[in-house]
């Protein structure tokens, strides 16, 4: 199966039998955290007699899961993360299938961030025309980012500067291998958020940002198509699957 569309009149072809999961799942093993927020709990239901977990004699698994979307694995959020409860995921991502690049940067080790300065060395215009997505895969690029304890970890985060090049060209939505655009301790300012959405000066609805994905070594930089994947629910994030789909070739 093959998708085929026109980009600044060059014919582009991607490849959908062939997708790459770039998502961290939510599991109760080697469970990747952030925040401190607790590892998801997947408990058998019980009723009665009734056990929903095939292990202990039930006829079907049913578990009840507990987790919190922002710290537990891929997610995808809108601006009622820092808005409210006035916005939800449900409302704001409309097209879950977009045009995408994916680069590499490295985070500076000094700032520990990742600077205007790298973001542009590695999405230059020589790349082309800019495009709704935008996938960063940061360096080092450790395959332990699947499991990976942020908590308490200082993790590097995305310089508002850099923030700012990514709202100027366009991107309407933002995947980070990263816990947060933000540092894990900042007051409580947020200000990549604020800046990508810009809340609440003239709020960015329909865009998203989705972070802690993992991007491996083995894809290349380039041009993409990406599906979202979010599940359907009614809150500011909810757990995402993006997968990205290889241009095959220009015609």
């Amino acid at each position: 199966m093959i998708c085929t569309t026109t980009i600044d009149g060059e014919l582009k072809t991607f490849d959908l039998q062939h997708p790459i999961d770039i998502s961290i799942p939510v599991t109760e093993t080697l469970p990747v955290n952030a925040f401190s927020l607790p590892p998801a709990i997947f408990t058998p239901f019980r009723v009665g007699t009734f056990v929903g977990s095939v292990e202990e004699g039930g006829s079907l698994r049913c578990d009840v899961i507990t987790f919190a979307p922002h710290g537990n694995g891929t997610h995808t959020e809108c601006v009622g993360h820092i808005a409210g409860k006035q916005y939800t995921l449900l409302q704001c991502l409309q097209n879950t299938l977009h045009l995408a690049r994916l680069i590499t940067v490295g985070a500076d080790s000094g700032q520990n961030c990742v600077t205007a300065k790298a973001l542009g060395e590695s999405w230059s215009e020589e790349h082309g025309k800019w495009l709704p997505a935008l996938v960063v895969r940061t360096l080092p690029n450790d395959p332990r980012k699947r499991s990976m304890a942020w908590s308490g970890s200082n993790p590097p985060f995305i310089e508002p500067e850099a923030m700012q090049l990514i709202l100027e060209r366009g991107v309407q939505h933002l995947l980070v291998d990263l816990p947060s655009v933000d540092p894990e301790k900042d007051g409580g300012v947020l200000k990549a958020h604020h800046i990508f959405w810009q809340w609440p000066e003239s709020p960015r609805i329909h865009t998203t940002i989705t972070e802690l994905i993992y991007v491996p070594d083995e894809v290349q930089d380039g041009l993409y198509l990406l599906n979202i994947n979010a599940s359907a629910v009614d809150a500011d994030a909810a757990p995402s699957r993006p997968m990205l789909y290889e241009c095959l070739r220009l015609s």
